[in-house]
């Protein structure tokens, strides 16, 4: 087990549906293999319901754990990817992280058929 002392997780809170395509693109194109998301419920400033509360809405929460010196690199790349800068868009922060261990699964022999 190796283990990475700079690294940086990079969130993003999307619309729904929106994480499942981004995590296979990170996947895919950038070879990160650190993706993860899960959906979640809330209630949003700009959405108001008819009792004045704020109508629950899906979202979608994406995390990427990277070595510090990818961080900005990938944040970009994500944040044009998915048009955070949109309104509604979602929005992403990265934020520090101490320690990170690195899992590997091990090399396995092919079953034979």
């Amino acid at each position: 087990m190796n283990s990475i002392s700079d690294a940086k997780m990079i969130t993003c809170i999307l619309p729904k549906g929106k994480a499942i395509g981004l995590q296979q693109a990170i996947i895919q194109e950038r070879g990160i293999d650190s993706v993860n998301f899960h959906r979640g419920r809330g209630v949003g400033r700009s959405s108001r319901g008819s009792d004045g509360i704020g109508a629950q809405q899906e979202r979608e929460v994406l995390e990427v754990i990277i070595p510090a010196d990818k961080a900005d690199e990938l944040f970009s790349y994500i944040y044009d990817k998915v048009d955070i800068g949109e309104q509604h868009g979602g929005i992403m922060y990265m934020q520090k992280v101490p320690k990170v261990s690195v899992l590997t699964m091990p090399d396995l022999p092919r079953e034979k058929d």
